[in-house]
């Protein structure tokens, strides 16, 4: 019995220190850089690299200080200081957005997460959706439904994909309509998935310790 319990122990505190919180592999996911005016934003066209980390496709993005204001409606940031509108100010287009390339493994499964924020004063400002392509494959939606009056809402999204080439390109758009001058985008995080095989082989063999050495001390 002494042996089993002092197994599980192992395996448990084994395991919890082999899974450390993997690397994100984004650059300046929160949009931190460059800081732009307190209380303000800095609209980038297309083309622009001036957001670390990113290129801003279509027609405009803005990066926005958390203490931006307007109609009522504090824009803060879910991470740091600041955050994208991916409408920009020019246009709302759908064409609008940032990309950024990542190095990548073939084969390799990861997980992308980021967060949409919401919030309305039922004229300029709705429910924001915000639209990812990867790799230049199908736009998929993400729709953030909670739009308070008088903050942004952020609503965390994960999506998983397996990689097929070394270079693997994300697309966030505005995915907003032409009358939403709302397209809010933070905290974007990119992971490597563990593969199963390797925590088992990892649980399997801790467990084989623990229990030699349980031997041994009896």
């Amino acid at each position: 019995m002494l042996a089993i319990g002092l197994a599980v122990a192992c395996v448990a505190v084994l395991t919890l220190g082999a899974a450390p919180a993997e690397a994100n592999l984004i650059v300046n996911g929160s949009f931190e850089d460059p800081t732009v005016p307190v209380g303000g934003f800095i609209n980038f066209g297309g083309g622009s690299t001036a957001i670390t980390g990113w290129t801003v496709v279509g027609v405009d993005s803005s990066v926005v200080n958390g203490t931006f204001t307007q109609s009522g409606i504090v824009f803060q940031a879910q991470d740091g200081n600041q955050w994208s509108d991916l409408a920009g100010v020019t246009s709302n287009s759908m064409t609008s957005g940032v990309m950024q390339g990542i190095a990548t493994m073939i084969g390799q499964a990861y997980e992308v997460s980021f967060y949409v924020g919401s919030a309305t004063d039922n004229y300029f400002f709705f429910p924001g959706t915000v639209d990812l392509s990867i790799d230049g494959g199908a736009r998929v939606s993400y729709t953030n439904p909670t739009a308070p009056a008088n903050m942004l809402d952020w609503k965390l999204f994960t999506v998983q994909f397996t990689a097929t080439s070394t270079t693997t390109n994300l697309t966030f758009f505005n995915g907003s309509a032409a009358n939403n001058f709302l397209g809010a985008i933070d905290n974007v995080s990119l992971t490597a998935v563990p593969e199963p095989t390797s925590v088992a082989f990892l649980v399997m063999g801790a467990a084989g310790l623990a229990i030699c050495t349980a031997r041994r001390r009896r």
